[in-house]
Formats: C-alpha cells, structure tokens, sequence
C-alpha cells in the first residue's frame, strides 16, 4: 500500500490544533510536536509498504505564470509554520518516508504526480485538503483526518459523487464553472456548485460545454458563459495538478527508522514526541 502525505496540510492542522509554544531557543515547536506524533502514529497503524509526504515551496509558483493571483490571498506561510517546516522534513527523512519539495510545484501536484507513477498500487492520500478528491479513483481513496490521525474519513468515489452530484475527475472542470475560493479561483457569476454539476452531467467536461453551448437549456446561463470562455479554461488548468519533473527519481520503499538521528533532532529542537516510541 502507498501512502501520499500532504505534508502541509499535517503540519498546519497540528499547529492550529495545539497551543503556540517555542523552545529554549525561541523555535516555535507546536506545529512540530504534533506533525511528529502524528506521522509516529500513522506510520505504526497503517503499516505502508511505501511512503511519502510532499511539501509546498514559498512562492512564486509555476501556475503564477498562469494566474498571478492564484491563491494570493493565502499562499506565503506563516513565519512560524515556515520555521518549522525543515525540522518536519528532517524528521520525515530520519522516520525512513521519502521527502518532496519541488521548486515551483505545491504538494498537490507532487502527490498527483506520484499517485500517476505508482498507478497500479493502491494508495492513500491522508489530506483534509478537498482538492485531492479529484485524485480518488477505485484504487485510490482520501484519508482526511479528524482527530489526529487515529480518526480519518475515508472518502471514495462514492462519497465525492454524494457530495458534489459529479465523478471525481469532474473537479477540476467544476471549480472552472463555479470557482472556488479558497484557491483565489473566480468562478462564472451566478453559476454556483449546483448549477454547475447540473452542467457536468450533461456535458462531461467544460470543453464539451463551450463547444455544445447552444444545447444548454439553463434559462440565462448560455448567456453567462460565452463572454467567460477563456477564464472557464484557465480556471480548469488551475484546478488541475501539473506533472512534476523530478530532478532524481522518486524513492517510495519505506525504510527503517533512523533513531539515532531522530534522537538528535529529538534533543536539538526539544520535541519529545520525534523520538522513536517505546514499543
């Protein structure tokens, strides 16, 4: 089994999740604490054969030569998740877990990426993030955590249908329709996410939509979309994970614990939970 971590989106829930707190040093070290235990406990529940966590690098991204407001609103770290973040992927490398940040390329992309190469294992994509359901397929499924990681949705084909009315590869061209927010995605005014899976099940992608636009029978929305052509096909190439050229190829095999180095990072940053656990 692989197993794709957002390695962002952990360290993020782990911080917001316990109060901020700093070493002897003044190293925030919250996030941390709660990253490593984390990571600690998935690896010993889920037993993975491989394994990778993925890691978002500071900005500008490659999808800003598309969009240069994509995500703008919240892309750049806080000072100190981003003070944390090479204490995490050193923990990472030291747990045996292949480590990922690619210059210009968020997490998202990487795990896409990844998940395409290893497509005829099963994985597990453990994100809260729902820009990952476009990746759930009948040998892929999103783990998203709600009480660590010893509480997880499990979310399916399936659950995506229920939930947004559309199959999972659909996502992206959704988002084009009705935008999306969180991502500084602008949708088509007065398309919304109901409208638009209306749409996607009549027409399977938004490039069929355009080119059938005097099929739609949606009172007012013809006329909504024939001036919004080209931003409909941007926002789907925002939506979409690149493919991410890797400058070595990717090591996925999980590998024993490095415990005296976890030990010493253990000791350097005053974490406890990075140390190897007591069997």
């Amino acid at each position: 089994m692989l197993y794709l971590v957002d390695g962002d989106g952990l360290l993020y829930r782990a911080a917001n999740a316990i109060p901020y707190f700093t070493n002897a040093h003044g190293l925030p070290t919250n996030g941390l604490h709660g990253f490593a235990a984390m990571m600690w406990r998935l690896r010993r529940m889920a037993e993975p054969s491989h394994m990778a966590v993925a890691f978002t690098g500071d900005p500008p991204l490659i999808k800003h030569r598309l969009d240069p407001d994509y995500k703008v609103n919240h892309y750049e770290h806080p000072e100190a998740i981003k003070r944390q973040m090479p204490y995490a992927m050193r923990f990472v490398k030291a747990l045996g877990v292949g480590v990922f940040l690619e210059a210009g390329y968020e997490a998202d992309d990487v795990i896409a990426t990844l998940l395409q190469q290893h497509r005829r294992m099963h994985a597990r994509i453990v994100s809260s993030d729902r820009d990952f359901y476009q990746l759930v397929s009948d040998r892929a499924r999103v783990l998203a955590p709600v009480r660590g990681v010893s509480e997880m949705r499990d979310v399916g084909p399936a659950e995506v249908t229920a939930m947004y009315g559309i199959m999972p590869s659909q996502i992206p061209d959704l988002k084009a329709l009705a935008g999306d927010p969180s991502d500084d995605i602008p949708g088509v005014r007065g398309i919304g996410p109901k409208t638009a899976a209306a749409l996607l099940r009549e027409f399977p992608t938004v490039e069929a939509l355009l080119l059938n636009l005097d099929r739609v029978n949606i009172p007012g929305v013809r006329l909504r979309l024939e001036p919004m052509r080209e931003r409909i096909l941007l926002n789907k190439q925002l939506a979409t994970p690149l493919v991410v050229r890797f400058r070595r190829r990717p090591k996925l095999a999980v590998a024993p614990p490095q415990r005296r180095a976890l030990r010493a990072l253990a000791e350097e940053t005053g974490v406890g939970s990075i140390s190897p656990p007591r069997a």
